[in-house]
């Protein structure tokens, strides 16, 4: 499974990559506390729903189209409650649970992933920010 970075306003986080059907089929499942942060990256947007069978910790799960959060939800452990409205997504994080209250994530923040240094990532997001 590939890593690379996460971005969401000024936050840089560390993330692997759900590319393939099989890598996000299996998700975060059997993943003991702390999972790692992972991103689900689809090449074209759709209506993705999720849910935490065989996922023993609790997760808080990002929904994204075209670079903005559009949608928050907790995942509970073991659960198969369908999580996810009905709204076209092209990227979801599924973060340990707690990351987007400590890191105060909202609706509408910007968000995106790289798979260059760190270094370079920051640079990425100064030129974006205008401060570069």
């Amino acid at each position: 499974m590939k890593s690379g970075y996460l971005y969401i306003e000024d936050h840089v986080l560390p993330t692997l990559f759900a590319l393939s059907s099989e890598e996000q089929s299996k998700g975060l499942m059997h993943q003991e506390w702390p999972p790692p942060t992972m991103s689900f990256v689809y090449l074209k947007p759709s209506v993705n729903k999720f849910w935490m069978k065989n996922t023993p910790s609790p997760l808080d799960i990002v929904f994204s189209h075209q670079g903005v959060i559009n949608q928050i939800h907790h995942g509970e452990s073991n659960s198969t409650r369908v999580i996810g409205d009905d709204m076209m997504s092209d990227l979801i994080v599924e973060f340990p649970r707690g990351t987007i209250e400590s890191h105060n994530f909202k609706l509408g923040h910007r968000i995106g992933i790289a798979q260059p240094t760190l270094e370079e990532l920051k640079k990425i997001i100064l030129q974006i920010r205008g401060n570069y």
